[in-house]
């Protein structure tokens, strides 16, 4: 009888071992198939460190970009970098900028949007301690000028703070313009009072010389007498006679990259939108001057590219988004000199 149920629980026992095999067996994968793993990636509450999370490559076919503006070229220096919490703000800015369905599909200079998307999803993922992983995790694509070396003059901008008033007095009599619906004159004509008495004005400033360094940097935060702040970001520039004239808009509580998403200082670039998209994940080379501006060297840092400048017309400039107030000023004329840009792409 004992001997009975030995051999009846040995004979259960071999059955369960039996049948979790083949159950592990069934979820394996077969020789040579990948199991695919698919996952819907929910962005992270804001400021959040946690990126989006990784999804398959999409099946993307041939990269073609123009050769007049980029060419594949690996940097000579492989630089160590680090994931410091603003980058990490600029990367959730851009992924939730991509997402979104107004953006095109194909960028400029044949840059797609779902390659775009997939440098952020590898970029998230990767240690960039290590700087052999951006070698064989990304291509590389100097952009190309007609500078020695394809060198780009790197400068910065900023948000500079405005005193106003919402009404017209002695001390303010300087308008701050929005984008009229139609009509638009020259610029020698706007500031000969063309656009008078249309009710266009959203502020009124001190001085032209104030309207102008905002026009310059294409944002300003105005200080209204009752203490209360308003971000105005550019609206439409027009170009004729007596050169070009910026108008403005009201933007939410934050900075915005082209009237777009909000910019990260040290993070964030203006670039010529019909050479570089919005979007695009950069490396630059970036001067690294003394306190009386000459070169030491060079720093390497990942941007974005999310505004454009009204002076930014070709892909021999950007400008390196600094900040508000005193501080963006000081940091922005830092940022005077020469360096070298690659637009990042997903290895292929």
């Amino acid at each position: 009888m004992l001997t009975t149920r030995r051999i009846v629980i040995t004979d259960l026992l071999v059955l369960i071992v039996c049948l979790a095999a083949i159950w592990v067996m069934s979820i394996m994968p077969k020789p040579g198939v990948a199991r695919a793993l698919v996952t819907v990636p929910e962005m992270p509450a804001k400021g959040d460190t946690a990126m989006i999370a990784e999804m398959p490559s999409a099946l993307l076919g041939p990269r073609e970009v123009s050769s007049k503006v980029l060419i594949k070229e690996i940097p000579d220096t492989t630089p160590y970098l680090t994931f410091e919490p603003d980058l990490l703000q600029a990367m959730y800015e851009q992924v939730n900028y991509l997402r979104r369905k107004d953006v095109k599909n194909h960028g400029a200079s044949g840059i797609q949007k779902a390659e775009m998307q997939r440098t952020l999803e590898l970029l998230q993922g990767i240690n960039l301690l290590d700087p052999s992983v951006l070698l064989t995790t990304f291509d590389f694509y100097k952009v190309r000028t007609d500078l020695k070396n394809d060198r780009v003059r790197m400068t910065g901008y900023y948000t500079p703070i405005v005193y106003a008033s919402r009404v017209q007095t002695p001390e303010f009599q300087v308008a701050m313009l929005k984008v009229p619906d139609s009509g638009i004159p020259s610029p020698a004509a706007i500031e000969a009072g063309a656009m008078d008495g249309r009710g266009l004005e959203l502020a009124w400033l001190r001085s032209r010389k104030e309207l102008r360094n905002a026009q310059l940097q294409g944002n300003c935060l105005v200080e209204f007498p009752d203490g209360k702040r308003q971000h105005f970001g550019f609206g439409k520039s027009v170009r004729g006679k007596g050169g070009a004239y910026v108008f403005f808009k009201p933007v939410n509580e934050q900075v915005l990259g082209a009237g777009t998403f909000p910019l990260t200082p040290r993070y964030s670039v203006a670039v010529d939108l019909k050479y570089i998209p919005l979007g695009a994940t950069l490396l630059a080379e970036l001067p690294d001057l003394d306190a009386s501006g000459h070169l030491k060297g060079y720093t390497y840092r990942i941007l974005f590219a999310q505004d454009r400048g009204g002076a930014i017309l070709s892909t021999k400039r950007m400008d390196l988004y600094c900040g508000i107030g005193q501080k963006g000023l000081q940091e922005a004329h830092k940022s005077n000199s020469f360096g070298r840009l690659w637009v990042m792409l997903p290895k292929r």
